[in-house]
């Protein structure tokens, strides 16, 4: 007598079964993830500011005085001159020998405008320290003109239309990090930040607190892309295609003034931040919830996107004397 040995295997039933099972449970794995890594980009894009806060405090012992917001050959008279953003070069710029990046510093010619050849190496560097994680947008960005803009003092901007097309000045490497300009005007005086044109603003300065000041915060390339290097004449800032608002018919809508390629206000009429009807010049992050900021003191915070605008300016002005509430 012969044995017969029969083996078993799955029936289409089964198979289906353990095939969606599978599937549940990469469902169930995927946002957890998910969860995880931007739990780690949030880290490591606060340890970027804590960095970038390490170098500003460097230089501040080194010269007495935090760097400017960016550096300008003379201020501004009644008209938008060239010489008012040249040769333009940003606080981002003035740290670089704080933070490890000496060899870059040294390549470039500070007394020449960001865009001269002589300094393209030097503008289209990335530096790993100057991009959140979560930022995924190309690290080359194109430097746009938007038209001509005029300036009326103390601080009245007229834009070009919003159907104007964007011509291109050049490139230079992103950054996810803007300065803090203050509350008020881009051109108005006396400026309530940080950082501003030619400022050489002291610890003492910050009379608001050092723990209770914004220096830096996020303004992630994909709402708006601007660069490290500082504002280039002529130069506006535009919002992104991934931003909210953005309309492929009206590139230049909303577009913001130069001094806004590195520095950000909070101005009254302001929202907070990463709410989609901010302007381009607005700080915004790839992080859910809200942003995350350099305090002058070199700690970081995460202020939420529901804080009090009367909050969140009181964060970003170094001498209002306003006192705090509890919901940032």
């Amino acid at each position: 007598m012969s044995i017969r040995c029969r083996r078993r295997g799955f029936t289409l039933i089964e198979l289906l079964v353990v095939i969606a099972i599978i599937a549940i449970l990469i469902g169930l794995l995927l946002p957890a993830v998910q969860k995880v890594r931007e739990a780690a980009a949030r880290i490591k894009c606060l340890n970027n500011l804590k960095q970038i806060g390490l170098g500003l405090h460097n230089y501040h012992a080194a010269y007495g005085h935090f760097p400017p917001g960016f550096a300008a050959n003379t201020a501004p008279a009644t008209a938008l001159r060239e010489s008012d953003y040249t040769p333009g070069w940003s606080l981002f710029y003035h740290v670089l020998p704080y933070i490890e990046q000496d060899n870059l510093h040294r390549s470039i010619d500070p007394s020449l405008p960001i865009l001269h050849p002589a300094n393209k190496a030097g503008r289209e560097t990335v530096v790993p320290l100057y991009v959140c994680p979560s930022d995924d947008a190309p690290r080359l960005i194109n430097l746009t003109d938007s038209g001509a803009t005029t300036w009326t003092p103390p601080n009245t901007f007229t834009y070009p239309p919003p159907d104007s097309p964007l011509a291109v000045l050049g490139q230079a490497s992103v950054s996810s990090y803007a300065g803090c300009l203050g509350t008020l005007g881009y051109e108005e005086q006396p400026y309530t930040g940080v950082f501003h044109r030619n400022s050489r603003v002291r610890v003492e300065d910050i009379t608001d607190g050092s723990s209770s000041t914004v220096g830096v915060g996020e303004r992630t390339s994909r709402f708006s892309a601007n660069s490290w290097v500082g504002p280039a004449w002529q130069q506006e800032t535009v919002y992104a295609p991934s931003a909210p608002r953005y309309d492929p018919a009206r590139p230049s809508f909303r577009c913001r003034a130069t001094p806004t390629a590195v520095l950000v206000h909070v101005r009254i009429t302001s929202l907070q931040p990463n709410h989609p009807e901010n302007s381009p010049g607005s700080f915004f992050s790839s992080h859910s919830g809200g942003a995350q900021f350099l305090n002058m003191d070199g700690s970081g915070r995460f202020i939420s996107s529901s804080v009090s605008v009367a909050n969140y300016r009181a964060l970003c002005s170094r001498n209002g004397g306003e006192v705090l509430a509890g919901d940032y």
